[in-house]
């Protein structure tokens, strides 16, 4: 995960040296019969997770696993947090784990991620005691990204914003000074949506701070106002995303120097989230500029990640790499909302209405329930099913959607702590799950399914009596729909093709669907439930022949995606 190589040539001709991106095999250093031998003797006392389908003790260990998850979440924030000894108040740490590996650092993106989680935590029973708890932490977490935005380090200064493109600092609030793949310029669009997401949090749960004796406007102001240079803590970070976002640098991963589909994802979220909080602040200037910043990275950039002799999104431009990632669909969910600032509670009498929205939500392009999402994710999937002995089981099956450890991309050689092989990683199959239930949830607020021809071998792996486009309705259709006859194509044409003329029989076809989605992002939940250890702890990865947990141990992020996932599978299954 950390940099371990840095700069794109050195790490690539590695990567395309040493590993085959095509799932023929587990490991090409390896031969069959010593894979096999391996697999078998690896898996006696270790079963496959793949075999694991849902059954009736999954809702019971989620149950039991969120609270878990959350509390692993809470032992890693400061302060309280009992992994978080000299730590600054308001520090996220990425994993107590301070050798083999040393994680006992704050990440801006891993902090910004989790803490969005807590919001989340937050705002779902805003007087609990530990919404109380939480929102002291927002809070502190808010007063020192101000400190850390402000704080020299070696990716420039606070003068020139180019402060904000450090990745990560020591855990007191003191910059990190070594070697590391910097710039990354994700941090500052999460680290803005994050507090964007407590600003409308905190609005909704004290929403007469505007207009009270004390000048509660002023608390809002800390975060956005208007002034330039920018010296508000959100403004900062959303004008460093609208002056940079053509800029390269490192990707999530923190390997490879280049553009990538997850950090232009964020970035674009932010701009457009950032467009509507600007216009009601009462700085048309700024909503305009990031409005036109996203609709240009809509139309000119974003399309360029679709690679259509692959069939797939791409993680990098111009990479050596396969461009299959976990960073697809975690750039998908994180790149997306479902919240705007149309409710907002501000004197402003600007229109939050007039900037791009859909019935999800913020407007997005590449969207966890879009063709391109979903069958990258898909072909991601078809790839790491053979990629690890752990999967075996899943490779063998008829079903392609069955549950396998999903591993951060092909070539990856990260081990946890040094490199040869890399490993399924917890986020990374939670992740997967998220996604899928995401997708049920979209069709679910819908009531119906678009399969285009783009996305027509996921739609065909999920249910496989879906053989051709087809739109399916949970109830007859009032008007026709339309499909766009190839990803990221302008233009669409009339559905000529149905499934049935059958309302019932489309209906059915529609429940099942849903169904069977809902089952496949379970299968992935039980494969987290597989490889966590007896107490529900979670690391960063489990070993990709062994099954057991490697890496750092109580990986924040690794705990925070499984709290995500199982949120949206709560909503996906009670039909919302």
């Amino acid at each position: 995960m950390r940099g371990l190589l840095h700069g794109a040539v050195l790490l690539e001709c590695l990567l395309v040296g040493a590993v085959d991106a095509s799932p023929v095999s587990w490991y090409p250093w390896v031969s069959n019969g010593q894979q096999q031998t391996l697999a078998q003797e690896k898996t006696q006392q270790h079963d496959s997770a793949a075999t694991i389908l849902k059954d009736a003790t999954l809702d019971a260990w989620l149950e039991k696993e969120e609270t878990t998850a959350l509390s692993g979440l809470l032992a890693n924030v400061a302060p309280g947090g009992v992994n978080t000894i000299g730590a600054a108040p308001g520090t996220v740490i990425a994993s107590p784990s301070k050798s083999h590996p040393n994680y006992y650092f704050q990440w801006v993106r891993d902090a910004a991620i989790t803490t969005s989680t807590l919001v989340d935590v937050y705002a779902s029973n805003a007087t609990s005691p530990l919404a109380e708890k939480i929102s002291s932490f927002l809070a502190d977490y808010a007063h020192l990204q101000v400190r850390l935005q402000r704080t020299p380090n070696p990716s420039g200064n606070f003068s020139s914003l180019s402060s904000l493109g450090e990745p990560k600092f020591m855990v007191d609030g003191t910059p990190f000074t070594g070697s590391w793949g910097r710039p990354q310029r994700d941090g500052p669009a999460l680290r803005a949506l994050t507090l964007m997401r407590y600003l409308r949090a905190y609005n909704q749960t004290h929403p007469a701070l505007w207009t009270s004796a004390d000048g509660g406007g002023s608390w809002f102001k800390e975060l956005y106002e208007a002034s330039m240079p920018a010296l508000s803590i959100i403004k900062a970070d959303l004008e460093y995303v609208s002056h940079h976002w053509r800029d390269s640098g490192f990707d999530l991963w923190e390997e490879v120097n280049g553009l990538h589909f997850f950090t232009a994802m964020v970035q674009r979220h932010a701009l457009l989230e950032g467009a509507q909080l600007a216009a009601l602040f009462d700085d048309p200037g700024a909503a305009d500029w990031y409005a036109r910043q996203a609709e240009e990275m809509r139309h000119e950039f974003l399309p360029s990640f679709w690679d259509e002799d692959k069939g797939h999104l791409v993680s990098t431009l111009d990479t050596l790499r396969s461009g299959l990632d976990c960073a697809i669909p975690l750039g998908a969910i994180h790149g997306s909302s479902l919240s705007s600032f149309s409710s907002f509670s501000s004197p402003s009498s600007a229109d939050a209405d007039t900037f791009p929205a859909t019935a999800d939500g913020i407007d997005s392009i590449f969207a966890p329930f879009s063709d391109e999402v979903l069958v990258s994710t898909y072909d991601l999937i078809i790839d790491q099913r053979h990629r690890f002995p752990i999967n075996a089981a899943a490779a063998l099956s008829p079903d392609p959607l069955a549950g396998v450890g999903i591993g951060r991309y092909p070539e990856d050689v990260y081990n946890g702590d040094g490199t040869s092989v890399g490993n399924p990683w917890f986020l990374c199959t939670a992740s997967v799950a998220e996604l899928f239930y995401r997708t049920a949830v979209h069709a679910q607020s819908q009531g119906w399914l678009q399969v285009s021809p783009a996305a027509l071998r996921f739609w065909n792996a999920v249910n496989p009596a879906i053989t051709q486009a087809v739109n399916i309705s949970s109830s007859p259709l009032s008007s026709p729909l339309s499909f766009s006859s190839s990803p990221s194509s302008a233009s669409s044409k009339p559905l000529e093709n149905s499934m049935t003329d059958d309302d019932d029989n489309n209906g059915a076809l529609f429940n099942h669907t849903l169904h069977r989605l809902r089952d496949v992002a379970d299968n992935f939940l039980a494969v987290v439930k597989h490889h966590a250890d007896a107490q529900g702890s979670l690391s960063e990865q489990f070993d990709g022949f062994t099954g057991y947990e490697r890496g750092a141990r109580d990986l924040t992020w690794s705990y925070g995606a499984l709290v995500e996932a199982v949120k949206w599978r709560r909503r996906a299954y009670r039909g919302v």
